[in-house]
């Protein structure tokens, strides 16, 4: 008696068939719907990399049926891999999918860092994997060229781009004999600008155009040579100096947009990196925020489009923004997931996984994951149709108090903590103006006067007016007015006007103590462009446990920007301060200050 299954028939001859029973075939699991951040990234022995930082995807342009290739950072990649004593470090490993989701490791790009373009223990860092001229190309950080290379042999701080070719995506790569930007000074003996994160983006003239720089100098744009291998006129600078690194550029409905991540990448649970956006018609900028603020400002522009929303993923940035084969588009990220933030604190390791989330164009500017933030949820799969995200609601907010500082003393409300630091301060003037202090609340500096007041219970939302008289090339030190939430001196956050080395911007910060061996006490990251007047808004929202608090800033107080979310414990008996600290010589004056009750 045969199995149940279905009948094999083969044709004998015109007359008979000969037919057999079969097994029935089995099926083939139903391809997945949905997917959770972050990606999985399998190894050969089938366990999961831990980390995939500065990811940069591809294409293969030689299949039908796409097939993409994620290239990432020079880091380790799992605890379970070791070298000697210490951690292995991939030299930026690359990853396989034909869903964007499930990725597979195919290899390395190098065994060992390239023989006479890069020092023995240099940084392979942030590749940028692109086709052309019926070849691969991976452009590729260099954080120490070969002495051959250096204007300054012997230093270890001489970076560059350099560059690699191959027949296919997964490898073997070459590497290129010399750099394709070459190390810049940024004085004399071993100042040299940050020559790092190249991004490639083309023209309609068939043009290409390199993207490079960091922290260190700024972003710049250069026009590649033909052949993909050198630089051709000058560098034009489109991101400011001290602000922005990662430069991502992509083309859409007539406009340049330039994505750029901000702060520290990699600060294990405090790791406040952020990703901003502006545009521009052509690819040498300027490229402008939504309120027309310039990314390359000394009031840095840049709209935050990925901030970290209080969930547990925190320093989302250093993204790639691509379409898929049906027209979606997406991008594809680092982040830290603030419960298991490190490889290893000792070593300042900070784990950094590959998340991906979708782009919807609205009114001319991207908008991931519905403005939400980086997800932590189930999300339809690549290939799948979905629902557009619908943006939050914005909160309702009634008045409590609010101060005008509009007579020559103090409110009772108000009193100084360490009134013997404090620096001239007078009401009326319009408004209350105090001179800054050469003082701070960082770690274990707590010398800063501070103007504070009891705040109600419940969810709140806390706005402040205020205008920091300082120089737009201000500050040797680090000059800062605006807003603190503190339990005591080690555990607050901190919403201010900050100005150092020629560079406005708005910074957020969090600090907490005790901590684990090892670990920062302190994190920030930055929110919209300040103006003459700069509006300050923290949103606290409380719930048991951890509460959670959303910056935002303003230069009209009518049009806000939203920044990301710290999380905090600072309890119903935080206090609300006023600072001006970080460097002497300067004023803030506030004109406004105000509490009321959120009411969603």
């Amino acid at each position: 008696m045969s199995r149940p299954g279905i009948r094999l028939c083969a044709a004998l001859s015109m007359h008979l068939l000969l037919c057999l029973p079969a097994l029935a075939a089995p099926q083939a699991p139903a391809p997945a719907k949905t997917f959770t951040n972050p990606l999985p990234l399998r190894l050969a022995d089938g366990s999961l990399a831990e980390s995939c930082a500065d990811p940069s995807l591809l294409r293969d342009r030689t299949t039908d049926n796409p097939v993409w290739y994620l290239y990432c950072t020079t880091d380790p990649i799992s605890r379970k891999e070791r070298d000697g004593d210490g951690w292995r470090f991939r030299l930026m490993p690359i990853f396989r999918s034909i869903d964007l989701v499930n990725w597979y490791h195919v290899g390395d790009a190098f065994s060992e860092r390239p023989r006479g373009l890069a020092a023995p223990k240099a940084g392979l860092w942030a590749p940028e994997a692109v086709y052309m001229n019926g070849s691969y190309f991976l452009y590729f950080t260099i954080t120490d060229v070969d002495d051959a290379h250096s204007p300054e042999p012997g230093c270890a701080s001489d970076s560059a781009i350099g560059v690699a070719t191959s027949a296919s995506p997964a490898g073997p790569w070459k590497a290129v004999a010399r750099p394709v930007v070459p190390p810049r000074r940024a004085g004399s003996g071993c100042k040299f600008h940050w020559t790092f994160d190249p991004d490639i983006a083309v023209d309609d003239q068939g043009d290409r155009w390199i993207y490079y720089g960091s922290y260190g100098g700024g972003i710049f744009v250069q026009r590649l040579s033909s052949d993909g291998m050198g630089l051709v006129g000058d560098p034009v600078r489109i991101g400011a100096d001290d602000r922005y690194e990662g430069a991502e550029v992509v083309r859409h409905g007539g406009w340049w947009y330039l994505f750029a991540s901000a702060t520290d990448c990699c600060n294990g649970p405090l790791t406040g990196y952020g990703l901003y956006v502006g545009r521009a018609r052509g690819p040498e900028g300027p490229f402008l925020d939504r309120e027309g603020n310039d990314m390359a400002a000394a009031r840095a522009g840049g709209t935050p489009v990925l901030a970290q929303n209080g969930n547990r993923w925190i320093g989302a940035g250093h993204n790639t923004v691509f379409k898929d084969d049906d027209g979606q588009w997406w991008t594809m990220y680092h982040a830290v997931d603030r419960r298991q933030a490190f490889f290893s604190a000792r070593d300042k390791l900070t784990r950094r996984p590959v998340l991906l989330d979708r782009i919807e164009w609205v009114d001319g500017w991207p908008v991931i994951a519905g403005g939400r933030g980086p997800t932590d949820g189930p999300q339809v799969m690549p290939g799948r149709r979905a629902a557009a995200v619908a943006a939050p609601s914005p909160a309702v907010a009634a008045p409590i108090w609010q101060d005008n500082f509009d007579q020559p003393q103090l409110a009772r409300r108000w009193s100084w903590v360490r009134p013997g630091a404090a620096g001239s301060w007078a009401a009326a003037q319009p408004g209350l103006r105090i001179a800054t202090t050469d003082s701070d609340l960082y770690v274990d500096t707590d010398t800063a006067p501070v103007l504070a007041t009891a705040l109600p219970a419940g969810d709140l939302r806390i706005e402040a007016r205020l205008r920091l008289d300082a120089p737009l090339d201000c500050c040797a030190k680090p000059v800062q007015a605006g807003l603190v939430l503190m339990r005591d001196d080690d555990n607050y956050v901190k919403l201010v006007e900050l100005a150092r080395g020629g560079l406005r911007q708005v910074e957020f910060g969090k600090e907490l103590a005790p901590v684990e061996a090892h670990h920062p006490r302190y994190g920030n990251t930055v929110v919209g462009t300040p103006g003459e007047w700069t509006w300050l808004r923290l949103d606290v929202r409380r719930s048991r446990g951890e509460e959670r608090y959303t910056a935002w800033s303003s230069q009209d107080g009518r049009n806000w920007v939203v920044g990301g979310t710290w999380t905090h414990r600072l309890g119903t008996g935080a206090k609300l301060g006023l600072v001006a600290m970080g460097g002497a010589g300067h004023a803030v004056t506030f004109s406004q200050v105000s509490v009321a009750q959120l009411r969603r």
